[in-house]
């Protein structure tokens, strides 16, 4: 399986160590961002509060399936206009 990881921090950093010892094809980006077209799944795991900035550089994403790791703590909120940053990553 092709996944691309979308956060080079320690859930995501991990997460693709682990999938990449398992013998999957991993592409990992970090705040540069890129292209995600030729992935099967892809995994954003920033900072919640980053989310719209992280994808504001990553192109390709329309169909993919995305697993969302991120988290909103302490009073953090998702974008403008957005209930939850699933919802602004849909």
């Amino acid at each position: 399986m092709n996944i691309t990881v979308i956060g080079r921090g320690n859930v995501g950093g991990g997460l693709a160590g682990l999938w990449e010892r398992a013998g999957h094809q991993v592409t990992r980006l970090g705040r540069g961002g890129g292209n995600v077209g030729t992935a099967d799944a892809v995994l954003l795991a920033v900072p919640g509060t980053a989310v719209e900035v992280a994808l504001s550089s990553v192109v390709g994403l329309e169909g993919k399936t995305v697993l969302d790791a991120t988290n909103l703590y302490g009073g953090a909120r998702p974008p403008a206009g957005f209930s939850s940053n699933a919802e602004y990553v849909q």
